[in-house]
């Protein structure tokens, strides 16, 4: 907006005679001459805009003249002043014209025009919110009975000049339509989208034909979609190795798919899509809603897109292509309202790139017991090649060996037959043969009898196992001992003795154990593990006498003590062997083969005695006994622990 500063020479626009003097005072009425300058003038006005006035009155000599002065608007329908010190447009004032005018005590004045223009459009753009406002230009929207896009407005005032225009496509109108915030300068236009597929744009215009200025925001009509490329190529992911389902699929996905092929190959990949609702209808509304396009190569062709229906779910978009025989990349998206998947596809000649010189196994030749498995290990010179040309193994004889998956390079053979047979190995053009050997199979493996399922932390025992083959011949295998938790006790083979295996008490607690010889397994066996008794003092409050005794025959003396039902162990049992007196009492020094049994767990002791005492009618067990288990000592007392009963 320009500012002009003009005077006016009262005197000869109101027919005020002039005279010159040499000194005038500087008040009104000591002034031989008036000058009353405004700033600014020709003043030029839009909606929203505030103009500061001011005016200054001087004399002839130039010096400024304090002294009042009234402001006023000709017409205030089209302007209005505030205060003294600036002036507005009125809305309804557009395209009018008035006066300001200055008035002084003394009657003199000063007009400047006032005119009210219209804001000229700038811009009508669609925004996200209103506070960082970004441009959006698609909105999604499904089944809403009540949406809204929002629209910028610039200059702002221009909403005080035009009423907005909308035009709806595709979806319909809410009552209110519009809702107008004047401040920012924000239109919102409320609309509500359908239960189908398919597309619509909200439009708003300001503005006279000629300068009118328009935005709009295209409306995709579709449920929200949550996708995820899955499968084999994920496994190491969590969660994403098979179909992810609604709980998993907004927490885990993953946008990029990459494969290379060789000339002439398919693949297939899938992108799992779910809805929120899992509704039918949602779900075959939601088939339009995305799409598969090629972004940039041709090295391969797309062979069938289709769409797999899950229940409560979503659907799998499935897409099969096929390279040609040229090498390239090829970039193809998924495409859906909310995201934009990425498969690349890497076509090469792998019989070109990758050769094949020769073929490696780690055993030749390699045997198996019937119905048992047999594992190879394979590679290929240059090791560079394996990737892309695992060898393929074919029996010569299929009726005696079975092939199975790889597991990076190791490969499963099982035994159907006894007998032999050549694996032939192909990778590349190149071959290989090795030997193939079935013997004897398994029919079972049984515990022995006596195993010790209860034994102390720190404890080794050896347990016995025994195989039994097809033939009825001697096991001619290792035996695999198993422990289902290695943290309470492990197991394994006695050196190369086949028919026994050594069991640890690691800690206390509870665990199995399995023998597996050639893929026939034993029953699980259970195993306590408990602790090592040290310090541990035995009195009558701790024991329970009735269930206490000493026994002595003509080979051993035995006395077992039982436990209250507060105390870690349940019985405490001494065997000493060869000791026999003639007399019911009596203090016995522990000899070689002592045997300690709690609770099951039984060691020899090294060292302490026994006193069987009575008084009364009543009889008292005394011992102290030590030695060691793992290389852990231990040490148990009795301290005349009242029994029942004794035997000779």
């Amino acid at each position: 907006m320009k500012r002009y500063s003009i005077i006016l020479f009262l005197a000869i626009f109101f027919g005020v005679t002039i005279f010159s003097a040499c000194k005038e005072e500087a008040t009104l009425d000591g002034a031989a001459e008036v000058y009353i300058t405004l700033n600014p003038t020709n003043i030029s006005l839009r909606l929203g805009d505030t103009v500061r006035i001011s005016a200054k009155v001087t004399n002839l000599s130039g010096k400024e003249i304090e002294t009042p002065i009234t402001w006023s608007v000709g017409d205030e329908t089209v302007a209005r002043l505030l205060g003294d010190t600036a002036i507005v447009a009125v809305d309804g004032g557009q395209e009018k014209e008035t006066t300001l005018k200055a008035l002084l005590e003394n009657g003199k004045y000063a007009l400047t025009s006032v005119y009210v223009t219209r804001n000229l459009p700038e811009g009508v753009t669609c925004v996200a919110n209103d506070s960082t406002m970004p441009e959006m230009t698609v909105k999604q929207s499904y089944n809403m009975l009540h949406d809204s896009v929002m629209f910028a407005v610039s200059p702002k005032t221009l909403l005080y000049d035009y009423d907005p225009e909308v035009t709806l496509e595709g979806v319909k109108a809410y009552d209110p339509l519009t809702t107008i915030n004047y401040e920012k300068g924000l239109v919102t236009v409320h609309f509500v989208s359908p239960r189908e597929y398919g597309e619509g744009k909200v439009t708003l215009s300001l503005g006279e034909s000629s300068t009118a200025q328009s935005g709009s925001c295209d409306i995709v009509i579709a449920p929200q979609l949550l996708a995820t490329f899955y499968g084999e190529a994920y496994s190491d992911q969590p969660y994403i190795g098979t179909r992810p389902d609604q709980g998993v699929l907004p927490m885990y996905f993953v946008y990029t798919y990459e494969k290379e092929l060789d000339i002439n190959t398919s693949d297939t990949v899938r992108v799992a899509i779910n809805l929120q609702t899992g509704l039918r209808e949602d779900i075959e509304n939601a088939y339009d809603a995305y799409h598969w396009e090629i972004a940039s190569g041709s090295s391969v062709v797309i062979t069938q897109k289709t769409n797999e229906y899950v229940e409560n779910q979503g659907f799998d978009a499935v897409l099969s292509v096929r390279a040609g025989v040229d090498e390239g990349d090829t970039e193809i998206h998924c495409v859906t309202p909310d995201t934009v998947l990425v498969a690349t596809f890497r076509v090469k000649n792998f019989k070109v790139r990758y050769p094949v010189e020769e073929i490696t196994v780690d055993k030749d030749p390699v045997t198996m017991p019937v119905g048992g498995v047999a594992l190879l290990t394979t590679g290929v010179i240059p090791a560079s090649s394996y990737a892309y040309h695992k060898p393929v193994i074919t029996p010569v004889d299929p009726t005696k060996v079975s092939v199975g998956t790889y597991d990076g390079n190791v490969i499963s053979l099982r035994g159907l037959a006894v007998g032999e047979t050549d694996l032939i190995l192909t990778a590349n053009g190149k071959e290989k043969r090795i030997k193939a050997i079935v013997t004897d199979g398994i029919a079972s493996v049984l515990w022995a009898q006596g195993n010790p399922l209860t034994i102390f932390e720190g404890q080794s025992v050896q347990w016995g196992v025994e195989a039994r083959t097809l033939s009825g011949g001697e096991n001619p295998y290792d035996v695999d001992w198993i422990s289902s938790n290695t943290s309470i006790l492990t197991a394994k083979q006695d050196g190369d003795d086949n028919k026994h295996g050594i069991v640890t008490g690691v800690s206390a607690g509870m665990a199995q154990v399995r023998a597996e010889v050639a893929g026939v397994s034993s029953d699980a066996a259970e195993v306590n593990v408990i602790a090592l008794p040290v310090d541990l003092t035995l009195n009558a409050a701790k024991t329970v006498k009735d269930n206490s005794w000493a026994y002595n025959n003509d080979k051993d003396l035995v006395v077992s003590v039982e436990m209250s039902a507060s105390s870690v162990y349940k019985t405490i049992l001494l065997t000493l062997p060869g000791v026999y007196t003639g007399t019911q009492t009596g203090t016995f020094t522990l000899p070689a083969g002592t045997i300690l049994d709690i609770d099951g767990a039984k060691v020899e002791v090294s060292s302490g005695s026994v006193t069987i005492s009575t008084e009364g009618d009543n009889m008292f067990v005394t011992y102290t006994i030590s030695g060691s288990v793992g290389g852990k000592s231990f040490s148990v007392q009795a301290d005349k622990v009242p029994v029942v009963s004794y035997f000779e």
